[in-house]
Order: C-alpha cells, then structure tokens, then sequence
C-alpha cells in the first residue's frame, strides 16, 4: 500500500470536511420549549436557557469561532480568544480575522465581562476553573450560559465520536438562530463521511501516530474525537490503548514512536510559523519509520494537511 498517497487523500477528504464539525459532540435541543420564545439546549449536563436568540456571542476557541462562522452567526460573535492555538481554516480566514479579539491567549476575566455576552462558546470546561476565568456557576448567576463542546465535557474526552457531532451542531444552530444553516452544515458533513467510508471500503487502516512535537519531546494523542477522526480518515491511531486511563493527550517518549513501525505519522501543528519547524522536527525524530521512508510524515492543524 502506497501510504504517503493514500494518507494525504484520507485526511484531505476526512479532516478537511469534518474539521469544524469536530469541534462539537453531543447537545439535544428541547422540542418542549417549541411553543414559546425561549430556547432551551441541554449541553453537558446542564441546560442551556436563552430568552431569544444569542445576540453577543464571545467564542474561547477557533475552532468554536469557525463554527459560528459556518452557521452565519459571525456577525453576533463580539469576541474571540485563544487565537494563538491554531490558525484559521482558509476559507474562512478573512471573517476569522474580522472578529474582534479579546486576547490572544485566554481573556482577563474583566474582558470577557465588558464584552457582555449573552452566550459564551467554549471548546472546554477547563477554562472556568475559578483562576483562568470566573466558575461556570459564577458566570450562571451572572446570567451567562455558556455552551461547551460535549467532546470534550466531563469524562467524554476520551468517549468523543464523529457521529456525536450533530446534536452539538443542531443545539448551536437553536441557540443562534441558524436551524436551516446548521442543516444544511449537518447534512454536507454527514455526506462528506459516507463518501470518505465508501472510498476506503475494503482497505486495511494505515497503522498510524499522531503526534505534536515540542521542544524536543513527543506528545501523543489518542482516544476520543482524535481516533474518531483518524478512524474515520482510514487509520489506526497506535497509542490509543497506551496512554493513562482518562487521557487523551501525554508525553512518550521518541524511542516508543519508533517502536511502533508507524506507516503514517500526522504532526499537529498550532501556528502558522510553527507550521515547517514541527514537520522539520518530526523528520528528524522519526527518521528510520516505515512513515519516513514512505515519504509518510505529514502536519496537519484545522484540516489542513502539509508535507
């Protein structure tokens, strides 16, 4: 099997299609709530109460922000942060960049106040640690609902599927106001996945290592929507049975890299200037791999895959 061709189309087709998508797992919207003006979305265990529709939107996350940008609600989002995590998608990059920004990294907790959201949107619950920023009951008794990636809630962050996507999709498009865009977005991203399964029926996933590499150290990451993802894109993630119980993302060292004979190695990558120094990197580190000798060592950050 000719794995640096078959790699790069697998997470062109897969990754590239489903990378917003993949931000979100796992809301319902209540369909008891269809006869008034209110909007009720159940989001990691608590419920989600709006009045009308979200009108100031702060976003903790890119891949949150794209999302929102997905489903036409861009012009709402009055904030963003993290910025500095991972680089817009393409396509999206010129609305990206019109969003306001409160911080690069995590916002003050005074700037996520002034902005006066009505809804903040988060990749995480960890933000709201009472440290980082308010607690999320603090910020409940403020009146500020805030919407969670369910992939990502809880203990779900090694349980996450690509097929949990939709609901969360379906609950943010309820929360702003975009059910026929959310609709539309769920039906080409399920499309998207049926076509990338019809296109490797039959063929033996790629044995493969997804990895950041920083400073030197390796880190691995497996379970949850990462193995989805890369099951999904037609490969086998090598570490997904060997990081500790409950996690999905730790150090290991170079010499087990190599001890697993990857086929394929995908190095996540965050910004845009750290884009060839990690592929350099990974190179380097990996030397010797059945991926490198294939030609098989590929970055990759918000669906988009470079070699």
């Amino acid at each position: 099997m000719k794995t640096s061709i078959g790699t790069a189309a697998l997470w062109c087709s897969a990754v590239a299609a489903t990378a917003a998508l993949t931000a979100c797992a796992n809301s319902s919207v209540d369909s008891a709530t269809a006869s008034s003006d209110a909007i009720t979305v159940s989001n990691c265990d608590r419920e989600i109460v709006l009045p009308h529709t979200a009108e100031r939107i702060v976003s903790l996350y890119p891949s949150m922000t794209e999302l929102l940008i997905q489903l036409g609600a861009a012009d709402r989002i009055v904030g963003q942060s993290n910025t500095d995590l991972s680089p817009p998608s393409p396509n999206l990059a010129q609305e990206y960049a019109a969003v306001p920004v409160l911080s690069s990294g995590v916002p003050s907790r005074e700037a996520l106040l002034d902005a006066r959201p009505d809804l903040i949107v988060s990749d995480g619950e960890y933000w709201f640690d009472g440290d980082r920023l308010q607690t999320m009951d603090e910020l409940q008794d403020l009146g500020i609902p805030i919407f969670v990636n369910s992939g990502y809630c809880h203990k779900a962050v090694t349980e996450g599927r690509i097929d949990d996507v939709w609901s969360d999709v379906d609950g943010l498009g309820a929360l702003t106001g975009t059910a026929d865009e959310a609709a539309t977005l769920l039906a080409d991203g399920k499309k998207s996945l049926a076509a990338t399964e019809a296109s490797l029926a039959g063929k033996v996933p790629v044995p493969t290592v997804m990895v950041q590499v920083s400073e030197g150290q390796s880190y691995a990451l497996a379970r949850g929507l990462y193995s989805s993802v890369l099951d999904a894109a037609g490969g086998s993630n090598l570490f997904e049975n060997d990081l500790p119980d409950g996690k999905y993302f730790g150090q290991v060292a170079t010499e087990s890299v190599l001890a697993k004979l990857p086929q394929a190695i995908l190095v996540v990558y965050s910004t845009e200037s750290s884009r060839q120094p990690t592929l350099d990197a990974a190179r380097a580190a990996f030397a010797g791999t059945p991926a490198a000798l294939s030609d098989s060592i590929f970055c990759g950050s918000r669906g988009v895959v470079c070699r």
